[in-house]
């Protein structure tokens, strides 16, 4: 095989694994942001369950202060039956007092929405809790599994480029500068061919440089990627 050729193989091996830990490690902040979002949507949905039961425990409040205040203007107004000196002052005061009694009920009405909205509002304000918990138990561990693959991913990686290093410095100068020129652009530089196709692009190439790529000691490109040949027949 061509001098640098092997280390070229255990070089783009290592290439691949390290992309590929890097791309992983690269998507982290994302995952653990969508975790975030997930804490802050169920923060929301424990609020707003709370929110509507202290919104039907203030109507019931507001309903409970007009309640008394009604009462007490019907009491009031019963009191002042026995003053009252003309027809027409008598007929206005019973007009007052059907309208304290009408205030009355739609107040008590108003108290029982409000009581019944507290006891719907807070068995749902209790089932969000109890999700929500599993929701930031189950997050809570997702995201300690981040830390600790993070941790894993930066390790490898960190091998990977020592490993890397170490077989780079095994490969002929011109060989390597032609490998990282074509690595710029391609996700890979070498591609080996198989019944004469070139399995980078996956392209047939000439007959004549698939008997030269069999028979010779030279670097051979493929005419369509571009990619360093490696013949099929090799290692690996």
């Amino acid at each position: 095989m061509l001098e640098g050729l092997a280390q070229l193989i255990e070089l783009q091996e290592i290439d691949v694994a390290l992309g590929t830990a890097e791309s992983e490690l690269a998507k982290l902040p994302e995952a653990r942001g969508a975790c975030a979002a997930r804490r802050e949507s169920a923060a929301e949905r424990t609020a707003e369950a709370k929110t509507a039961v202290a919104g039907a425990e203030g109507r019931q409040r507001t309903a409970e202060t007009a309640l008394q205040d009604q009462e007490a203007l019907l009491a009031k107004l019963e009191n002042q039956q026995h003053q009252v000196k003309s027809n027409d002052a008598y007929t206005a005061l019973l007009r007052e007092m059907e309208e304290a009694k009408e205030a009355i009920s739609a107040a008590e009405t108003q108290i029982l929405e409000a009581m019944e909205t507290i006891e719907s509002a807070s068995s749902a304000t209790a089932a969000v809790e109890i999700e929500v918990a599993a929701l930031l138990e189950h997050l809570g561990a997702e995201e300690q599994a981040f830390d600790v693959r993070e941790k894993e991913l930066a390790t490898r990686a960190e091998t990977f480029r020592s490993e890397r290093q170490t077989v780079q410095d095994r490969v002929p100068p011109e060989l390597a500068i032609q490998y990282e020129r074509i690595a710029k652009r391609c996700t890979t530089a070498l591609a080996r061919v198989v019944k004469e196709i070139c399995q980078g692009c996956r392209m047939n190439i000439p007959p004549q440089l698939y008997i030269e790529l069999m028979n010779t000691e030279q670097v051979h490109v493929c005419p369509n990627c571009r990619r360093i040949l490696i013949p099929e027949s090799s290692g690996n």
